[in-house]
């Protein structure tokens, strides 16, 4: 798993607010984490734009403002990817960067207000929604997909060993995930 991430791992001059608080990049490298691991588990490659579904999983916080709630953020996250993501990481240039930004922007939206809820879109709600332990807030019934369920002890863990906000690093996170054997 780690060389397979590292590419997608967020820089902290990205983040509008607070790089390495509860929203930034601890929270988008374990959001990162869990998209690959269930891309990786429902076993359909060739029906998932994985790479445009990890740059989004990567980048999608990097427009909040604050804490809260942050209506909005999405779609600050989206414009950023439209703005920054190639000249940031030239390798991108050949994704769908619409794809990327509009699941960006419809993560945040309650599932009823979206007209198209592809299937990277659902993996990226699922694996954000798995680090809402964070904020003691995840709700397994709330996760759309059975293979998400059946990470919530593992999301658990993963953010215990990774919770010193202000303190705890992209590669950090995912050393974390390695050593726990959350590997995909």
């Amino acid at each position: 798993m780690s060389a397979d991430l590292v590419p997608y791992l967020p820089n902290e001059d990205w983040f509008r607010f607070n790089p390495r608080g509860i929203h930034g990049v601890p929270h988008t490298t374990r959001v990162l984490v869990w998209a690959a691991r269930l891309a990786g588990a429902l076993g359909r490659q060739d029906a998932i734009r994985r790479e445009e579904l990890l740059w989004a999983a990567s980048v999608h916080d990097v427009g909040r403002i604050d804490d809260g709630i942050d209506r909005g953020h999405g779609g600050r996250s989206a414009a950023w990817v439209r703005e920054k993501l190639v000249s940031e990481r030239p390798e991108t240039e050949l994704l769908d960067l619409e794809f990327i930004a509009e699941l960006c922007t419809w993560h945040e939206v309650p599932d009823q207000q979206i007209k198209r809820l592809s299937l990277e879109l659902v993996i990226l709600k699922d694996a954000d929604a798995l680090d809402r332990c964070r904020i003691s807030d995840l709700d397994p019934t709330r996760l759309r997909l059975a293979k998400a369920t059946q990470l919530v002890e593992s999301a658990e863990q993963l953010e215990k060993a990774t919770n010193r906000y202000g303190h705890v690093t992209a590669a950090n996170v995912l050393d974390a995930a390695l050593n726990l054997s959350l590997a995909i």
